[in-house]
Formats: C-alpha cells, structure tokens, sequence
C-alpha cells in the first residue's frame, strides 16, 4: 500500500520571516457562479504546519483563470496569509479607497518579500490620507462665464509637506511626525533606482506606524464623535 501523498503550500511565515512550504493538514474549500454575473468563482482556505518554527498557518487562495472558460488550464493565486497576524482592519467608513488598497498591496508585497515595494506602498497611502484630509472638498458652483480663462489645477499635497502640516495641526503628535519622516525617507529611497536594501524588520515597523496614523485619523475619530454623541443623548434625557 503506497503512503499518502504529502500536500504542501507556500505562505509566508511571520515567525520566520519568511517563504516556506507548508505541510498542509486541513482545507476548506468553495466555488460556484456570481449571482448577477454567472462568472465563476471558487476559493480555498488553507490550514498547514511551518516546516521550520512549526506554527500553525492559514492562509487563502483564489482561483484566476479557469479551463475551458477563459484559459486552458486552471490557475490560483498565491496564498496569502490570514493567520496568524492576518491583515489590518478598519472600520471607518471615512478611509479612502487609495489607502485601503495601498495598505493592501503592501502587506501583500511584505508576504512575497518584496520589502522595497512594500514600502513604496506604504508612502503612496499616507499620501493618499494627507490629501483626503488637507485638499479641499470639490464643491458645486456655478459655471464659468464665457471666455473666462480655465481654472487652474491646484497643486497636490506631497508626502513630505502633508505631514508637516498634520503636525502642526496638531492631528498627529511629536512622535508620529517623527516616525512618518523615517517612513518619507524609506519611500523617497524605494521609489527611486538606488542600490538599497530595505529589512523586513524595518518594513514591518512602518507598516505599523501606518496603520496606527490611519486608525488614529479615521477609526478614533470615528469613536469619538460616537462616544461624544451618546454622551449629550444621555445628558439630554437626565434633564428631561
């Protein structure tokens, strides 16, 4: 009787910090038609043993091109991790699509050990939340007259000076000021054709500090009209 076949799958390690071929023990699959679309879809979770620091490992994989309907063969995505330490999530409603999917593609470019990707990522969303806090606000007005010269295109807010003015609004503090200039810096690096080297460790500092400038810009901010909300509610009904 012949042995079962060992089934692997590569994902990242946290522990190890990095690519490994995991043993797997346990699978969840799915798969069907879009409702409105009738496109296929099929996915799978994926449960495994590192071989190196034996933690437990999970991760997901989608299914991109499918035989006889749009390629010739069967293909899936990478796996990306989910546990442990699986992707930030916010809960604001506020956050800009640019900064979630920045956000995203650099924890993907981290899991594939594209640290100097990552990173340019990282810049490119605090970018994105410098603007969507210090641009204004396109409003509706009247048209422009007959033969007025066009308007002129406002200069966007770079990284650099975004979060200067964020700390002298007071929006974030010393520390953070100081932290998202390390993070300007490492951007400034990867995004240019240097010969530099970026650490996981590094990269993995400043995908922290990111997220926890947006969680402090959105998310609290979020908690705390709510909190000040219910607050006056209560206020209100105890002098009724």
């Amino acid at each position: 009787m012949a042995p079962p076949v060992t089934k692997e799958f590569i994902i990242d390690c946290p522990w190890c910090k990095a690519k490994v071929a995991a043993t797997e023990t346990g699978r969840a699959e799915q798969s069907g038609f879009e409702d409105y679309t009738c496109e296929p879809f099929a996915y799978k979770v994926l449960v495994g043993i590192c071989p190196s620091c034996r933690s437990i490992l999970a991760g997901e994989t989608q299914q991109i091109s499918f035989e006889n309907y749009d390629s010739d063969e069967d293909r899936w995505s990478d796996v990306v991790r989910i546990y442990p330490k699986p992707p930030k999530v916010f809960s604001s409603y506020r956050i800009p699509r640019v900064v979630k999917d920045s956000l995203n593609e650099a924890d993907r470019s981290m899991q594939a050990g594209a640290n100097i990707a990552a990173c340019v990522m990282l810049g490119r969303a605090l970018e994105a939340l410098c603007r969507d806090i210090l641009e204004p606000r396109a409003e509706t007005t009247t048209p422009a007259a007959a033969g007025a010269p066009p308007a002129k295109n406002k200069k966007k807010v770079m990284l650099g000076e975004g979060i200067k003015k964020l700390h002298d609004m007071k929006m974030i503090d010393d520390r953070l000021y100081d932290w998202s200039q390390q993070l300007q810096a490492f951007r400034n690096l990867a995004a240019h054709p240097e010969d530099i080297s970026i650490s996981r460790d590094d990269t993995e500092d400043l995908q922290t500090f990111v997220n926890a400038i947006v969680e402090y810009i959105y998310d609290l901010s979020d908690r705390y009209e709510e909190f000040k909300a219910r607050a006056g509610a209560r206020s209100k009904r105890k002098k009724s």
